[in-house]
């Protein structure tokens, strides 16, 4: 999920550094798109938007109820989503560039407690295993 909401704020940063098109647009033309059809983080926000709110408040909301976050990463969304169209363009892509860095911390930090898991499960499988086979023994 974190890398997906990654690539969505590298697209717009794309889109905002040579179209600056209208927030509300840009974020319904890129949940539009194939490539992020998974992104539940996006579709949310592009419901709360289609439900009458702004893209600011939909944006947070999506950040607070979309599955499988941390509480980091709601924060780190949140305030990116309260600073959505609040400066002017080179603003709004300084503010998605540090977003995109936190986020991406978030995702290595993701990826290490997974990899810890993983070592730590598959101790505890292996362990059954050697249990079990002392029992039929």
């Amino acid at each position: 999920m974190l890398r997906s909401v990654l690539n969505v704020l590298d697209e717009m940063s794309a889109k905002i550094r040579y179209t600056a098109m209208p927030l509300t647009e840009l974020i319904a033309e890129i949940s539009g798109e194939s490539a992020y059809s998974d992104c539940t983080f996006l579709k949310r926000t592009a419901a709360g938007m289609n439900g009458g709110l702004t893209a600011q408040e939909a944006w947070t909301a999506a950040a607070d109820t979309t599955p499988f976050f941390s509480d980091n990463d709601r924060r780190i969304l949140a305030d990116i989503g309260c600073r959505l169209g609040g400066t002017d363009t080179e603003g709004q892509l300084s503010m998605l560039a540090l977003g995109g860095t936190m986020i991406s911390r978030e995702l290595e930090a993701a990826e290490l407690e997974c990899t810890r898991k993983s070592r730590t499960l598959m101790s505890v499988w292996t362990l059954c295993g050697i249990g079990a086979g002392i029992i039929i023994i």
